[in-house]
């Protein structure tokens, strides 16, 4: 008779999940690692259940890939296909825009500007907000708001295929409360229904962050790359 597993404390399971996020956003973990639930479970002085149950989310994130009998894989990182999903994000968004500016009421619009008020910003950072789900539903929310369903379905599988770099973007200095000032600004023209402007502010949104993304994913890939070289 197998014998049933019992789950893990969900507060156990919840505190690797964050560690082993935050070493893969670091690059700690390099793409292309190979790890294993036995290693992890030693590093960490835990069961292998709490683990497997950490990995599983990370791999619905997109983090990770989980192969039967291979063990769990990081994420590899192509920039040049990261940096084409950005484009595809760019073209996507601003249609959406375009569709908030018609569609959303003004209440709904201020709804979600009470959500990126600049001045929230240190006080939600140090209450252990995750910017990077709060900076997703703000994309898909517009979606959804403006009654674009299929829109909101492929923005989600573009922010599953750029997580990993967009999480790294959003950890910089000064990119978490840039990030609260131009939500507010582009939903502040989208209640003035101006839609030039609105779709101006959101292209210059998602290319700064794609040309930070991308200057800081390289930078670290290097610098992880050359500390984990063995001397001569």
């Amino acid at each position: 008779m197998i014998k049933k597993e019992k789950p893990a404390k969900s507060s156990t399971v919840d505190a690797l999940y964050s560690q082993l996020k935050q070493k893969i956003i670091s690059f700690e973990l390099y793409p292309g690692t190979r790890i294993t639930e036995l290693a992890l479970a030693e590093m960490f002085g835990v069961s292998r259940t709490p683990i497997r149950q950490a990995l599983q989310r990370l791999e619905i994130e997109g983090f990770l890939s989980i192969r039967p009998k291979q063990g769990c894989f990081i994420r590899e990182l192509d920039v040049n296909e990261l940096m084409e999903y950005y484009e595809a994000r760019i073209a996507l968004e601003l249609l959406i825009v375009e569709s908030a500016v018609n569609a959303m009421s003004d209440k709904q619009v201020e709804q979600m500007m009470a959500l990126w008020q600049p001045e929230k910003h240190d006080a939600e950072l140090q209450m252990g907000i995750d910017l990077g789900e709060k900076d997703e539903s703000f994309h898909v929310g517009l979606a959804l708001a403006s009654d674009k369903p299929v829109l909101a379905s492929i923005l989600k599988n573009i922010n599953h295929r750029i997580r990993v770099i967009r999480r790294l973007d959003l950890n910089a200095d000064n990119r978490s409360q840039r990030t609260y000032k131009e939500h507010y600004e582009i939903l502040q023209l989208i209640k003035e229904r101006d839609t030039t402007k609105a779709k101006q502010a959101m292209k210059r949104h998602i290319q700064r962050s794609r040309e930070f993304a991308k200057t800081l994913t390289l930078t670290a890939l290097a610098r992880q790359k050359f500390l984990s070289t063995p001397s001569a």
